[in-house]
């Protein structure tokens, strides 16, 4: 697929600017209206590539759940595709595992079924400090969250997978981890310096 759109990154934030959106891949690959009978969550649905996805992935059929921290945030930002029993918004704050439990609860009272688990949500080069339980912000909310949300509804995407379609679980990341690896005995910074970017 990548090599599809080779060329289309050429000339990437200039002129002749090409690269595709999501809508794009979506009606590349032959998913309009395809997915009907399937059923997605998506992380961090309030801003940025979660919204992008959110609105492509509405063109498949599929029945979504958008998580999102702020629910209000989250309404204005998806207004145009929200539906109730079709695409609506699951309240979830990654910086808090005991608002993780309830929204995978709440999931799980709405949904039997989960083909396509997107862990979209994240921070990045924060201020210092902690999630609600005393995580360092970046990897409470990066890491142990989406861990968590999986652990926790693994069972149904496990259920949910078939022959013709298998479940899967994405996972949105960039190179920045490459910048520093983990140290174990230290997640929290409380014997180094705090380095936003490295965190």
């Amino acid at each position: 697929m990548f090599s599809r759109y080779a060329a289309a990154h050429q000339n990437s934030k200039g002129p002749g600017d090409a690269r595709p959106t999501a809508l794009d891949i979506v009606r590349d690959e032959g998913l309009l209206g395809k997915l009907t009978d399937k059923v997605v969550l998506i992380t961090g649905c309030s801003s940025g590539i979660g919204v992008e996805t959110a609105k492509a992935l509405n063109t498949t059929g599929a029945k979504l759940f958008l998580g999102v921290r702020d629910t209000a945030k989250g309404q204005a930002a998806l207004t145009d595709i929200l539906k109730p029993g079709y695409v609506e918004l699951l309240q979830m704050d990654l910086n808090s595992l005991d608002s993780v439990r309830s929204a995978a609860e709440e999931f799980q009272k709405q949904s039997k079924t989960l083909n396509i688990l997107i862990n979209n949500a994240g921070v990045m080069a924060t201020p210092e400090g902690r999630t609600a339980d005393g995580f360092e912000t970046q990897f409470g909310t990066n890491h142990l969250a989406h861990f968590l949300l999986f652990q926790l509804l693994k069972p149904t995407p496990f259920a949910s997978s078939t022959p013709g379609f298998n479940s899967r679980v994405v996972c949105l990341s960039s190179s920045g981890h490459r910048g520093a690896g983990i140290q174990f005995d230290d997640y929290n910074f409380e014997k180094r310096d705090y380095a936003p970017w490295t965190a």
